[in-house]
């Protein structure tokens, strides 16, 4: 069976449509092992400081809300300038990434 490259087109566009919005885990981990595992824990099992839950304890939702509320300024402490970077996609793969550590 022949395929045309149109086809091929509409296949690979049709699955970065299906795909778009998604958490990338690949993403959330490189951030998480980058700005995060040093004061969190390879698996995000420490208290940053002592002044943080355990990430590995949190909810996907709970995560991205914390996340929003730090880069608003809303909650002060250290971290704040890695969190100020993240987009929403990347708090959304971090989160995503997160749970995996559970």
């Amino acid at each position: 069976m022949k395929t045309s490259y149109s086809t091929l087109a509409i296949a690979a566009l049709t699955l970065c449509t299906a795909t778009a919005g998604y958490a990338d885990l690949e993403r959330g981990k490189r951030l998480f092992n980058q700005s995060c595992a040093m004061c969190h824990g390879k698996q995000g099992e420490k208290s940053a400081l002592d002044q943080s839950a355990l990430l590995n304890t949190l909810k996907t939702d709970e995560i991205i809300t914390a996340l929003q509320a730090r880069k608003a300024g809303e909650i002060v402490g250290a971290g704040n300038a890695a969190k100020n970077r993240l987009s929403e996609e990347d708090m959304k793969s971090l989160a995503e990434y997160i749970e995996t550590l559970k």
